[in-house]
């Protein structure tokens, strides 16, 4: 009986204890050995006009292969597939993971380990749901290269994908003995992307994230913002770290093109620039494991889509002010939750236009955009909210601070790699824990200068031009000016003097407390009212579920299309099964002169690159 009364006495103690929190903390030491090794943020990959659905699909009996970089090592790994923006399940028949092999679509041999889900291969993922995978013994070296690979037996829509951090290969039919999906090569696979004139986005279906276990504890920084971090800055800090020494710190990306950071993505294919940031937040930063560290980019798009003629609109517009208030929200989010938050000033985009169905000047650099980019860098450099600053001036050109540095940037807004390495060494190391005397350099590590041509603009900009002789004209006109040998020289600019003639240093002179938790104050109006702040973060979902019956797949060719959409010449279409695989619908506009106007939709997006 005395047993019996003991062994009550101690269930009810355990019952007591779960319920103040104390066995979950237990319950969850096994989940805090795990950290996230890799990501992407995933969007709504479909576009709707006049209720058609267009989205990227699947083909039955499709092999895809992602080719990823871990930048943590560890002793196993664990999946996170995404079905958020599905309309219907999507089943993955068959997954595996190896080690990248030489050629991009490859995987090295006796290194594929399947991927299971309860102990089965196959998983049914339902609309607005993730899954994880079992953990996966596989050990794995920080900044070592993987591969993803997935089977799918049916005609799959692509509705939620990633648009960066990785490349995707498919290949139709490779499955015939339940265990192709572990081919070595895939020999005719074709790359799954969206190409503009400058700048490829690479398309990785439903994998969200790569978590990654270790006897060690471990910390993950992640970056987000718009497109200006669409590019391989995070690898690049990520190196610096490893060389460093340190091997706990990973470092993972979840910016997305086009993304704002106080609404959703607006106008014809605004669903592929995401969530608004302040919505996306928890899911892309709060919740992901081992998080230490937050690096935020973002801002510029709330307040250059106000100024695009297509976008302007339907883009809600924001002052200065407002957008300040966000940045205070994340802020005190980050904080609450033990992260630290660090800010990127606006980079400069003087000399980017976005192009829009014909419309070279959709979107231009004008002084009234500039003044309010102005208004956001001068708060981010002068707040102590913040846990630090990285300031972006260092990329700009010496001869015009509104532009960026021209071997930094293909089209004006975004970064070249040479412009990644730039930006990655603007961004101190101790930030991250690593001492600065262990600190390495991005740009010693892969061998170059990326200041090299800055330097030559300021050497030129230095110069003294040697003052010209003159004569006088035969008709006795105005004199000209001529050179020693007698040709005509033409005005030269006047000399300027460039207040600095080496790189500023990328510390910041503050840091702020840490886990300080500033409450801020909403901006005040001139009548003394308080300004509007927004909600965050906002509960509503992100948009309806897509109107495509997913029966209706059915119908669709059967080795897909690719459509490739310039604003220079008609749109085109090829059924040769390359590339993505899309929908596509055709616009019919009538002009006021009766002229009937063809256009065509697609996410393949030469015309509507966004920062």
């Amino acid at each position: 009986m005395r047993m019996k009364k003991l062994a009550a006495l101690l269930l009810a103690l355990l019952m007591t204890l779960t319920g103040l929190g104390l066995f979950a903390a237990a319950a969850g030491a096994e989940d805090g050995s795990w950290t996230t090794v890799w990501g992407t943020s995933l969007v709504n990959g479909s576009v709707s006009i006049s209720q058609a659905n267009l989205q990227d699909v699947i083909l039955g009996g499709s092999t895809l292969r992602t080719r990823l970089t871990v930048t943590r090592g560890g002793t196993a790994l664990r999946f996170v597939f995404s079905n958020q923006y599905g309309a219907a399940p999507i089943t993955i028949t068959e997954a595996s993971v190896a080690k990248a092999g030489t050629n991009v679509a490859s995987v090295r041999g006796g290194t594929q380990t399947d991927v299971t889900f309860k102990g089965k291969r196959s998983v049914s993922i339902p609309a607005g749901e993730r899954v994880i995978s079992d953990a996966i013994e596989f050990a794995t070296e920080a900044l070592e290269e993987i591969s993803v690979s997935l089977y799918f037996d049916n005609f799959t829509y692509m509705t939620s994908s990633g648009l960066s951090n990785g490349r995707t290969f498919m290949q139709k039919q490779l499955f015939q003995s339940g265990s192709e999906v572990d081919t070595i090569h895939l020999p005719d696979a074709r790359e799954v992307n969206i190409t503009s004139g400058t700048i490829t986005y690479h398309t990785i279906p439903f994998l969200e994230r790569i978590d990654s276990r270790s006897d060690a504890p471990g910390a993950c920084a992640v970056f987000i913002g718009d497109s200006t971090l669409v590019n391989d800055t995070y690898l690049y800090y990520a190196r610096r770290i490893v060389a460093s020494g340190e091997r706990n710190v990973s470092v993972i990306n979840e910016a997305v093109i086009g993304n704002k950071l106080l609404s959703n993505g607006s106008g014809l294919i605004g669903n592929l620039y995401g969530q608004a940031l302040v919505d996306r937040f928890r899911r892309d930063v709060l919740t992901i494991p081992g998080v230490k560290y937050c690096f935020l980019k973002i801002g510029l798009n709330d307040v250059l889509h106000q100024f695009s003629k297509s976008l302007g609109p339907d883009t809600p517009k924001y002052t200065p002010e407002e957008i300040i208030s966000g940045y205070q929200s994340l802020i005190n989010l980050c904080h609450n939750a033990g992260i630290k938050i660090y800010l990127f000033t606006k980079s400069p985009w003087n000399g980017y236009a976005r192009a829009f169905l014909g419309q070279s000047d959709d979107l231009v650099w004008s002084p009234e955009a500039q003044a309010m980019t102005d208004r956001l860098n001068d708060w981010i450099l002068s707040q102590k909210l913040s846990d630090g600053v990285i300031d972006c001036s260092p990329l700009a050109d010496p001869s015009d601070p509104t532009r960026l540095c021209p071997s930094f940037t293909p089209d004006g807004a975004h970064l070249t790699d040479l412009g990644s390495v730039a930006l990655a060494d603007l961004i101190p190391l101790d930030y991250v824990g690593v001492p600065a005397a262990r600190a390495k350099s991005a740009a010693s590590l892969v061998g170059v200068d990326p200041y090299q041509e800055k330097y030559e603009i300021i050497r030129r900009m230095n110069e003294t031009p040697a003052r010209p002789e003159t004569t006088t004209a035969p008709n006795g006109g105005t004199p000209l000016p001529t050179q020693p040998n007698g040709g005509t020289v033409l005005p030269t600019q006047p000399t300027v003097t460039v207040p600095f003639t080496t790189v500023p240093s990328a510390t910041v002179p503050y840091t702020t407390q840490p886990g300080a938790t500033n409450p801020f104050t909403p901006p005040v109006t001139d009548a003394g009212t308080p300004a509007y702040v927004p909600n965050f973060p906002t509960t509503q979902p992100y948009e309806e579920p897509a109107t495509v019956p997913y029966a209706e797949a059915t119908t669709l060719p059967a080795n897909g299309m690719n459509v490739i959409v310039d604003d220079r010449q008609p749109a085109t279409f090829h059924g040769d099964g390359s590339g993505v695989f899309v929908l596509m619908v055709t616009l019919t506009v009538l002009s006021a002169a009766g002229v009937v106007t063809v256009l065509t939709l697609t996410k393949k997006k030469e015309e509507t690159e966004d920062i």
